[in-house]
């Protein structure tokens, strides 16, 4: 779901859990690397990300690798190196 923000600087944001559809409220990241929240409603664990105006929710499943913060990191090498 991608919600529009009315401020770029803005730092909480409404938004609807993708799992139990309630409306929560999130902080945003300050930047645009998704991030994980929990929902206080059903305690699913979903993803946040910022977008050039606004940002959106992504469940789990339905995220792809660069908006999944897990994923990213290893993709992208940011993973601790043994």
């Amino acid at each position: 779901m991608i919600f529009r923000t009315e401020e770029s600087q803005m730092s909480t944001g409404n938004t609807m859990c993708p799992y139990c559809n309630r409306r929560i409220s999130v902080d945003l990241p300050s930047d645009y690397a998704p991030i994980y929240k929990f929902c206080g409603v059903c305690g699913k664990k979903f993803i946040v990300e910022r977008l050039a105006e606004g940002f959106q929710t992504l469940a789990l499943e339905e995220a792809v690798c660069c908006s999944d913060p897990d994923c990213r990191e290893m993709e992208m090498g940011l993973g601790d190196e043994e």
